[in-house]
């Protein structure tokens, strides 16, 4: 079995890495030397109009799209985002230390999960679960590290669950993952860029030994209700086939779409900071697409 940190050791080094915790008015200062207010970082918590509805039609045509691969059951599933007003959401007053605290939570999660890899000087990985996992991994270390009055109140893992993936493009966020990099670096950790990559769960194996339970009891079995049942069955594994047909090509034409394009913002801070590209990047296919 892989080697990994404990959970306690985890927790051990992200105290080294943010000895002050996340809500360290130091990092503030670090971010932006001339006021919060005046960062662009301060946009992700206070974008504007315009940014809103950009964001809104980029979910729109994301939805289209899926919309364009999913079986056909699956396609009442994907509803189109409501429209967004044009009130500004800046009405609320900035909170510096609070709103730096979670943005670097938030690139946290994009660099220890969304499927990437850190590990030690030996090769150990630094596992910090799920993705859910993470988002509470990182959200239990913001209130037991937290000196604000009140805040650990309301931070729960839905603070930084899918890191940036909805805020990321309000402001250039290289600077908060390069302070992440430089903190990680000098820890002697390293780090592995590992595409994303949206993959199904088959349940089955489960659903075939509920089968099997319910259908112990001889006196209890319906030729016509197995029947059906099988029917049933075999619509959906053809359904899931398709759809997850559709996942390996909308997979492999990112990869190629991200060997095209711009390498994403963490690839850029790591190179930064170590000099280098990661290991990972440029990304390549990993698996054989299914026919």
């Amino acid at each position: 079995m892989e080697a990994r940190l404990t959970e306690q050791e985890c927790c051990e080094l992200f105290g080294r890495l943010f000895p002050n915790g996340l809500d360290d008015p130091d990092l503030v200062r670090e971010l932006a030397p001339e006021g919060w207010e005046r960062s662009p970082l301060a946009q992700v918590f206070h974008p504007t109009p315009e940014q809103i509805a950009t964001e809104t039609q980029r979910l729109r045509a994301a939805i289209q799209r899926w919309r364009g691969r999913a079986p056909q059951s699956e396609k009442d599933r994907l509803k189109e985002p409501e429209e967004v007003g044009s009130r500004p959401l800046s009405d609320g007053p900035v909170r510096s230390v609070e709103e730096c605290a979670e943005l670097i939570g938030l690139c946290l999660w994009d660099i220890f999960s969304n499927g990437h890899e850190v590990r030690t000087a030996e090769g150990t990985l630094v596992d910090l679960g799920s993705f859910r996992g993470a988002a509470g991994f990182i959200a239990d270390f913001f209130r037991q590290s937290s000196r604000s009055v009140g805040l650990p109140l309301f931070v729960d893992y839905l603070n930084f669950y899918l890191g940036t993936i909805f805020v990321g493009s309000r402001a250039d966020l290289t600077p908060v993952y390069e302070l992440i990099f430089r903190r990680i670096s000098l820890a002697g950790l390293d780090w592995r860029y590992v595409h994303p990559r949206l993959m199904l769960i088959d349940l089955g194996d489960l659903l075939e030994e509920s089968d099997a339970t319910v259908g112990a009891n001889v006196s209890q079995y319906d030729p016509t209700t197995n029947y059906w049942r099988e029917r049933e069955r075999e619509t959906q594994a053809a359904e899931l086939y398709e759809l997850e047909k559709s996942l390996d090509e909308a997979y492999v034409e990112s990869v190629e779409e991200a060997r095209k394009n711009l390498p994403p913002k963490t690839v850029e801070a790591y190179r930064g900071v170590y000099g280098r590209w990661p290991d990972g990047w440029p990304p390549e296919v990993e698996f054989k697409p299914s026919k």
